[in-house]
């Protein structure tokens, strides 16, 4: 892990083929750099320019002034030998490589990138790279994204760190995470993984304090072996989502990180066995990360369901089976407190409909009385906020009870809908519009509760 901590927590960053023209990858991440909370010192390097936003350009890294503890690169790859030769004047601990060509490219790109890896081992720096959108980290300020904020708001600090070899995937992580009020400790696109892969990473987060689960996007392996390992031994929960499951998605996956991939099926079971989730598409990768980031541990499979709308739970309720947890069959004890608190109309089952009448009030008083009941472990509510007269003040109320159960919640619907996402996120309720995610999430949280990582 030596170096590593130099990506996320320098204290000099050089950002080189820093261009003073908008919509130049060099002039972005240079703009990124310095639009955020990153408290060292930024430098241009430009030798075409005399100053970028308001900073003074350098012609050459070895021209600034002071030492430098991350470089992020943004020039084309035939420029790469070159410059990265001076690194070792400036003390260079860490480089972030942007830029592509390298080994996805030709097998001149392979060549130029182990070559830039030789000069990296002898002179002592770190690659997360080549052809990445590298590393946001919203506690140091560290954002290398050639992404301008108008197009890709930030998400707030949060405790889910991303390690994906798609710089797409990366992104739309950081996307969702911003629209819904989910928050992240680090997001880190390793592109080809030259040197930093995978299984350092995990072993780094494991020991972050930010961190509390780690998120992980895998087309192909360098050492599947050592990756398993740091998986198995991860005392954190890791979410995995795997691509390439036939030979076509392989071939892509070759041509987009220049790496072959395994047999899905293999690597699916030996990650398995090592303690991970592995979720099925990128959404499901998203839901679970979120959930099990927003949720404490907790014991027992014995679900029940709260809605104004019940066309969904009967969805839900195949899954739950599916996913080996149970539903509550309510006491008759339990059916009459509930009916001490709800309106005749409600049906008194599970799930406990509330009807298209329902209000904020019925919600609250049937979910404060299965927070109460032994036989609850988990509380779903499947809410059509769209419905009046459940009031627009709902989860604003909602977040004023002491839970001692989880709640998990699935509404589908646009933007009202995502806009109550966000106030229930910021209560630590973790919100979906996809049932299956929901239900897989539930189960994610139960299992790495036994494993002991949560």
């Amino acid at each position: 892990m030596d170096g590593i901590e130099y990506f996320f927590n320098p204290r000099t960053v050089a950002v080189i083929g820093a261009s003073s023209k908008p919509g130049k990858i060099g002039h972005e991440c240079f703009k990124s750099m310095v639009s955020g909370n990153f408290r060292g010192k930024v430098y241009p390097i430009n030798p075409s320019v005399q100053e970028v936003l308001g900073k003074k350009a350098y012609p050459s890294i070895e021209d600034v002034p002071e030492d430098i503890d991350l470089v992020i690169y943004a020039l084309p790859a035939k420029d790469s030998i070159e410059i990265f030769n001076q690194f070792k004047r400036k003390s260079v601990k860490a480089v972030i490589i942007i830029s592509g060509g390298f080994r996805e490219f030709s097998e001149n790109g392979v060549l130029l990138e182990e070559e830039i890896l030789r000069i990296a081992k002898r002179d002592g720096f770190r690659i997360i790279g080549p052809n990445c959108v590298g590393v946001f980290d919203p506690f140091s300020g560290v954002d290398s994204l050639f992404q301008p904020y108008d197009r890709l708001p930030r998400p707030k600090k949060g405790n889910i760190a991303v390690i994906s070899q798609s710089g797409t995937f990366a992104v739309t992580f950081m996307d969702w995470a911003s629209e819904e009020n989910v928050g992240v400790s680090k997001v880190i696109s390793i592109g080809n993984r030259s040197d930093v892969d995978e299984a350092e990473l995990i072993d780094f987060l494991d020991n972050d304090i930010n961190t509390k689960v780690i998120s992980l996007y895998v087309e192909s392996f360098t050492n599947g072996r050592r990756l398993a390992e740091s998986i198995r031994v991860c005392r954190k929960p890791v979410i995995v989502f795997l691509a390439s499951r036939t030979s076509y998605g392989a071939r892509v996956a070759k041509s987009h990180t220049g790496r072959m991939a395994s047999n899905y099926l293999i690597a699916k079971d030996v990650i398995e066995d090592c303690g991970a989730f592995v979720a099925e598409d990128l959404q499901q990768f998203y839901d679970v990360s979120k959930s099990v980031s927003l949720s404490k541990s907790f014991v027992g499979k014995n679900v029940m369901m709260i809605t104004n709308g019940a066309g969904p739970c009967v969805v839900a309720a195949d899954l739950i089976s599916e996913y080996g947890l149970s539903m509550v069959e309510p006491s008759e004890k339990l059916v009459s407190l509930l009916r001490q608190v709800l309106p005749p109309y409600a049906i008194v089952s599970n799930p406990i409909d509330l009807t298209g009448s329902a209000t904020s009030k019925d919600f609250i008083n049937a979910v404060k009385v299965c927070d109460d009941s032994q036989e609850v472990d988990i509380i779903v509510l499947s809410i059509v906020f769209q419905d009046v007269p459940l009031e627009d003040d709902f989860v604003e109320q909602l977040s004023l009870i002491k839970l001692k159960k989880p709640i998990f919640v699935f509404a589908a619907g646009g933007q009202y809908t995502r806009e109550k996402f966000r106030l229930l996120h910021e209560s630590n309720i973790p919100a979906f519009q996809n049932i299956k995610n929901l239900v897989s999430s539930i189960d994610a949280v139960v299992a790495f509760t036994k494993k002991g990582k949560i």
